[in-house]
């Protein structure tokens, strides 16, 4: 009898990519919490072996500190590029305005999660703590180039900011319609000033635009 020699096709697994572990994680991070962000979690979620984590990251706090990174480019940088690409007062405070309630750009989720894993790391609440200091200068300098004292530049920013950080840390729920009803009331306390109408109008479309296709 003539015996056939079979051969063991390997499981393939998964060809993924360092930016698929990162999504993975951040999904857990802001689902349960930095004690969740563990390899075996994530490879049994993706669906590949322990060792595929490893031709990516060196180490699960490798893989944190990834998880950081991405939140300063999502978050932070979106804010300081909204402003810096704005020429007059109501455009910059209103692109602000825009970030803030289009959450495929700034994701409030995350930097909730962020700040819940701060509570517990000294280190890290000290980067939250120069993210959030970036983030005010980065308005401050906004309100500068458009005439404000540096005082008052300074404290307008952290009003603004301080608030948009409440909104979201109290999960205020409100239909976009009154988000817009108050945007004339808002731009004057901010800024002191009374919003352009016809850069209102436009800006008020675009968000019911917005609203209407989530």
């Amino acid at each position: 009898m003539t015996l056939q020699s079979s051969t063991r096709t390997p499981d393939r697994q998964p060809r993924l990519t360092g930016d698929d572990w990162i999504e993975a994680a951040l999904e857990l991070l802001v689902s349960d919490g930095v004690d969740a962000v563990q390899i075996t979690v994530l490879a049994r979620n993706l669906g590949v072996t322990r060792g595929s984590f490893y031709w990516h990251f060196d180490s699960r706090e490798a893989l944190l500190d990834a998880l950081l990174a991405e939140w300063r480019a999502r978050n932070t940088g979106v804010m300081v590029e909204a402003i810096a690409e704005t020429r007059t007062l109501d455009d910059g405070i209103l692109a602000l305005f825009a970030v803030w309630t289009d959450h495929t750009r700034f994701d409030p989720q995350l930097d909730q999660a962020i700040r819940d894993w701060a509570r517990y790391a000294d280190d890290l609440r000290k980067t939250v703590q120069a993210e959030d200091d970036a983030r005010v200068a980065a308005i401050s300098d906004f309100f500068k180039r458009h005439g404000y004292a540096p005082t008052e530049a300074f404290i307008r920013a952290r009003v603004i900011y301080f608030t948009q950080l409440s909104y979201y840390a109290l999960n205020v729920q409100e239909p976009m319609a009154d988000r817009i009803s108050y945007l004339a009331a808002y731009f004057l306390s901010f800024t002191g000033r009374e919003i352009d109408a016809e850069a209102a109008a436009r800006q008020s479309a675009k968000f019911l635009e917005g609203d209407a296709q989530k």
